[in-house]
């Protein structure tokens, strides 16, 4: 295999940005459904079904931060193996990159048998938030391991420019999920009714078909038998490519445990204003993501396109998508922003918001939307950044904007007895903050130079 053959590093650069891109973000559509099926499902419960799945989710976010940073060392070391045609080096990295996060996910499945009810108190949920959201919680982290290798296996499989085969995997895992949701929480047909515990069970269960289908693809499909993405024959360990995933790691790690803990901060402070404005909080967080299924889907391919146009040595390339993308993000989320400002109040009471949740998420939604194209653009400069394997700006960017600002003056607004559409102010600035720092660091220019060992007999190139 050449690398004339390969359109992300030969050809138009907006076409292979599409080529890779469009797919993921069909992808991220259909996980984003699977989302809003567990949203309405559970929105049916009331709002302490509400308040302890969001209060959850938060913990799930900072307890899976280095499983994140794994995912993104992988794709910067993937995309680079593949731009720099070492096509044998993928399966090592594939398989260091599962030893690392497999073996976290197994700390969290102890967490989650033992803790999960334990740290939805210690966030600030009474007894019944708590005890609701701990039949969430506790399979969620005890399953872990199912959605890292699913996460893991995806990666590799877009860093090559193979992003059809997640898309159509995420298709099956759609179909399951919103079969099993209504069916596991209601009790239809006659199971037993799970309530909350029934969403978490049917997540379980549609990765677990994922999981199995990508490694029916790896070996089971013609065009993929002889493709990069696979198993290694032989299971090795390698010290050294450990350390050099783990470089890329941690500093991705911290990035999103800092802005996991930003939120875990903000819910706690969310939660001084009442269970109501913790679950219009949840619902509210849970529209952010569906707004940005667009821009995530671009910046993935932005990171697959950087990494592999570094690996090829063809750093304009690398440039282009990256101003492509800027441009395309930034209008969409002006679009969005738009929309939500206009349908506010609908969209919060299709999710399940009423009377007091729906008067305390109505605000949010008008103010924070306001910031997404800004939002937009420090993503897809972060993401570029990772995928060249430089992820510390990105860890700049969250402590100073996320934790420093978003927190900082949360916390000072509760402290100065102001109402709640303040503490979504702050969001708004520190937003912007996280713009302003990525921005900075984009500019300099280092990232177009990060070198990334692959290990083997040769060192990667530049």
């Amino acid at each position: 295999m050449s690398s004339s053959n390969n359109i992300l590093t030969e050809g138009p650069v907006g076409k292979g940005l599409l080529m890779v891109a469009l797919p993921i973000i069909v992808s991220n559509f259909l996980a984003s459904i699977v989302e809003v099926v567990d949203m309405y499902f559970i929105g049916k419960l009331g709002d302490v079904s509400i308040a302890g799945g969001a209060m959850s989710i938060s913990i799930i976010m900072v307890l899976t931060t280095v499983i994140f940073g794994v995912v993104t060392a992988t794709a910067a070391f993937v995309s680079r193996a593949y731009g720099s045609e070492r096509f044998e080096r993928i399966q090592v990295i594939l398989s260091h990159s599962l030893y690392l996060a497999l073996s976290f996910s197994a700390v969290l499945a102890v967490i989650g048998l033992f803790w999960s009810q334990d740290l939805l108190l210690l966030l600030g949920a009474d007894a019944a938030v708590a005890a609701e959201g701990g039949r969430f919680l506790s399979p969620m982290l005890m399953g872990a391991f199912i959605f890292v290798t699913l996460m893991i296996l995806t990666t590799t499989f877009q860093s090559t420019g193979d992003s059809r085969t997640p898309m159509f995997v995420m298709i099956a895992v759609n179909i399951v999920n919103v079969v099993l949701n209504p069916t596991l929480i209601q009790g239809l047909g006659g199971l037993p009714a799970l309530g909350i515990a029934g969403s978490a069970y049917a997540s379980l269960a549609s990765r677990v078909i994922g999981v199995l289908l990508l490694v029916g693809a790896m070996y089971l499909l013609p065009s993929k038998k002889s493709g990069p993405v696979r198993f290694p024959k032989k299971w090795t360990f390698e010290p050294r490519l450990v350390m050099d995933i783990l470089r890329v790691t941690i500093p991705s790690a911290v990035q999103s445990g800092i802005r996991s803990f930003a939120f875990l901060g903000m819910t706690a402070i969310v939660a001084l204003y009442g269970t109501a404005a913790v679950a219009a909080y949840g619902i509210c967080q849970r529209l952010d993501m569906l707004g940005l299924i667009v821009v995530m889907g671009l910046c993935t391919g932005v990171a697959v396109m950087v990494g592999q146009n570094l690996g090829a040595q063809k750093v304009e390339r690398a440039e282009k998508a990256v101003r492509i993308a800027l441009v395309a993000n930034a209008s969409f989320m002006v679009i969005v922003g738009l929309f939500y400002l206009r349908f506010a109040e609908h969209l919060l009471a299709f999710f399940g918001a009423t009377g007091e949740s729906l008067a305390d998420g109505i605000p949010f939604m008008q103010i924070v939307p306001t910031s997404y194209f800004v939002i937009a653009m420090a993503m897809t400069m972060g993401f570029a950044m990772n995928g060249a394997g430089m992820t510390k700006p990105g860890m700049y960017a969250a402590i100073i904007g996320q934790l420093i600002v978003q927190v900082g003056l949360a916390a000072i607004f509760v402290l100065m007895g102001m109402p709640l559409q303040y503490i979504w102010y702050a969001v708004v600035c520190g937003s912007v903050v996280v713009f302003l720092v990525d921005l900075f660091f984009y500019r300099r220019g280092a990232w177009k130079m990060k070198k990334l060992n692959l290990g083997g007999e040769e060192p990667g190139p530049a």
